[in-house]
């Protein structure tokens, strides 16, 4: 078990690192198709029309100061077709009411930092098999792996989602676009 937490910390620690790097940041912490923009990540998730509703979801919950602010965040946001395969769940999840279930979904959908799915994979690669793992903000743990040339995230509830299409970056952050809820609901 301690052994575990040892690999889980240093690989923490390697994410952390990659995602708080001042080079990186300095030079835009470009992506395989572009820099970073210089507005705030949830700018960056209000114009994604494929993320339209965590950007409604974020907005709801009064969390875009958060994502308006400083601190860099990765969000794993699911697109708009991951709410949409839940079916009635996912229509209700939607609804007002739901607000307090849909931050703590969102939570664990968020690390801290500013990873990009290069960053990512250059964490999977150091951890030598064993999948790169962060803590979610939502206090759960998150294991990154690779299927071939796919980025998969796995909660420890056994939930998984494939990193897709094209990253959003911000100046304080990045979206990475995944095509399921990293919940089992």
């Amino acid at each position: 078990m301690s052994r575990l937490l040892a690999t889980s910390l240093a690989v923490a620690t390697l994410l952390a690192g990659a995602a708080c790097s001042k080079s990186d940041k300095d030079s835009g912490s470009q992506s395989q198709t572009g820099a970073a923009s210089e507005n705030t990540l949830a700018a960056g998730l209000a114009h994604a029309d494929d993320l339209s509703t965590v950007s409604g979801a974020l907005k709801e919950a009064g969390l875009t100061q958060v994502f308006d602010g400083a601190a860099p965040y990765t969000i794993l946001a699911p697109q708009n077709a991951a709410f949409d395969k839940l079916g009635a769940a996912g229509a209700e999840l939607k609804k007002p009411e739901q607000r307090a279930a849909m931050v703590a979904i969102l939570r664990d959908h968020i690390v801290p930092g500013y990873l990009t799915p290069r960053d990512i994979s250059d964490a999977i690669q150091r951890a030598a098999g064993n999948g790169a793992k962060m803590k979610t903000m939502g206090g759960h743990v998150v294991t990154f792996t690779n299927s071939g040339a796919t980025i998969i995230v796995t909660q420890e509830d056994g939930s998984s989602a494939k990193l897709i299409g094209e990253p959003v970056l911000a100046g304080n952050g990045v979206a990475l676009p995944i095509d399921s809820i990293l919940k089992k609901i």
